[in-house]
Parts: structure tokens; C-alpha cells; sequence
């Protein structure tokens, strides 16, 4: 059998890592050599046997990808989404998937992946015959190498052939995610000798949100890390040191890509 490698858990996303990590174990793990291209790492995420029963679930800053997920009620691809959103682990003691790549759904779909954005497809739309009662069967599996091997066999049956743009776009998103990477739209597509047209239009069909959004994205990442750091956090600096002169206009976008206030948040 594959040996699936754990990955380093990266929790810069998940808004509220403390009370998600006392009632979940979640792990994540590289795809074979194969799939690289296409998706980012597998997960299991696992109800540890002393949880908090009023927990519903992780609060996630959503990253430009498509995910696939298994649980007991189904299967089903979800698109990205451009608020924050709940991953909801309270009706279920385990839950697995694969997430993509920026951009690496498209290939598998070959359509918009803007269609996609802020819904759901059912996993058999793209992989035949998985339906609730292949998710069910796969995670009553009691080895995590067992159910990693199945998700991986899937997604190998219907591996595409390989496509630059995929390789492309992550690089891009790269350049965005290094802090300082890229402020504007137009300082990226000059990064990549792209017009900004050509590569919006990249954006929306093979990751399915905008430029803009994914800038701001990264920069709210640095914002938060930058918070934690601090007992009690100077939010007018803050968004000055990040590049905003407008103290509403920094609150605004912070409460729609993070779903509440900054002094909420924090709190």
C-alpha cells in the first residue's frame, strides 16, 4: 500500500485554531507523485474522545481552492467562496477529502470554476458511483492509510492530462501570498507579462474569485498573524502598517473576509 507523508498542519486559515484543535484531530497528507499537479494535500479530521459537544465547527478564512469532502451524509465538491465559512464537524465524528490546488479543479470539471463559487457539486457529477454510501463505507474505514489509498484511487481514475496554466496560476498565487508579493491587480499581471484582462479572466475560470479578492486575502493573513502577536492589539496602527488610510474601509473589509469586527474577533 502507498504510504501517504503528513504534512505540516498549516492553521493560518482557521480563524480559531485553539477550540478547533481541543475537540478535532486533523491531519493532513501529501497526494501521490501523480496528482501533485492538481491537488494541494489530503485530510482526515477525527472527533477526539474528549471534545466539546457544543462545538459546531472551524471557522475558515477561504483559500481560492475547491475541496472535495466525505462524510457520512455524502460526498460533494465545494467551490470557494469569498466570505469566511464554517466547516461543520458537529453531526459527524470524522470527515476527510482532498483539497486542490489554486486552479486545480478545473481540469478534472473543464468548466468555469466561477460557476462553482459559493456552491456545492455532488462528487459523482465529476467521479461516477460516489455517492453517500461510498462516503460512508470509505470513512468507516479504521486506518487513515486505508481511506487516503481510496480517495487517492479515485481521483487517479480520472486524472487529466497535465496543464501549464495550473502550474501558472500557483505561481502567481505564490507572488501574492509572499508578504509585500503584489498590491494591485496591474503590479501582478506585469509580474507575469499578462494583461490584466487575461488574467482575470485565468482567475475566473480556473479558480473561480478575483485578483483583488485573493490580494486582499493574503494581506488579511499577514493582519492576523500580526494580531495574535499582541496582547491587545492597536487596530488603527495595524491598518496602517498594512497600507489603509481610511480606518472604516480596513473594519469593512476586515468583517467581510473574516464574517465579525476586529475587537470581536480578537476577543
Amino acid at each position: 500500500m502507498t504510504i501517504f507523508v503528513e504534512k505540516a498542519l498549516f492553521r493560518e486559515g482557521i480563524l480559531k485554531p485553539g477550540p478547533f484543535t481541543d475537540s478535532y484531530d486533523l491531519r493532513c497528507y501529501e497526494p501521490s507523485d501523480e496528482l501533485k499537479p492538481f491537488v494541494e494535500h489530503y485530510f482526515i479530521s477525527r472527533r477526539r474522545e474528549q471534545y466539546d459537544a457544543d462545538y459546531v465547527g472551524n471557522d475558515v478564512l477561504s483559500q481560492p481552492v475547491v475541496t472535495l469532502f466525505f462524510k457520512p451524509e455524502g460526498a460533494y465538491f465545494e467551490g470557494p467562496t469569498t466570505g469566511s465559512r464554517t466547516l461543520v464537524a458537529k453531526e459527524s465524528s470524522i470527515y476527510a477529502g482532498a483539497q486542490f490546488k489554486p486552479g486545480g479543479f478545473y481540469p478534472f470539471w473543464k468548466q468555469r470554476v466561477c460557476d462553482l463559487t459559493e456552491h456545492r457539486l455532488p462528487a459523482d457529477s465529476v467521479l461516477p458511483n460516489v455517492d453517500a454510501s461510498f462516503a460512508r463505507t470509505l470513512l468507516a474505514q479504521p486506518e487513515n492509510m486505508h481511506i487516503l489509498a481510496n480517495i487517492d484511487a479515485l481521483l487517479q481514475a480520472a486524472l487529466p492530462h497535465p496543464d501549464t496554466t495550473v502550474e501558472l496560476l500557483n505561481s502567481i498565487i505564490a507572488f501574492i501570498e509572499d508578504s509585500g508579493g503584489a498590491t494591485s491587480v496591474s503590479a501582478v499581471a506585469t509580474k507575469f507579462d499578462l494583461s490584466e484582462r487575461m488574467l482575470q479572466h485565468l482567475f475566473q475560470t480556473y479558480i473561480g474569485v478575483g485578483v483583488k479578492w485573493t490580494i486582499m486575502r493574503a494581506r488579511f493573513l499577514e493582519v492576523i498573524k500580526h494580531a495574535r502577536q499582541q496582547e491587545k492589539p492597536d487596530w488603527t496602527a495595524i491598518a496602517a502598517e498594512f497600507g489603509y488610510t481610511d480606518q472604516s474601509h480596513f473594519i469593512n473589509d476586515f468583517k467581510r473576509l473574516v464574517g465579525q469586527s476586529p475587537h470581536k474577533y480578537m476577543r
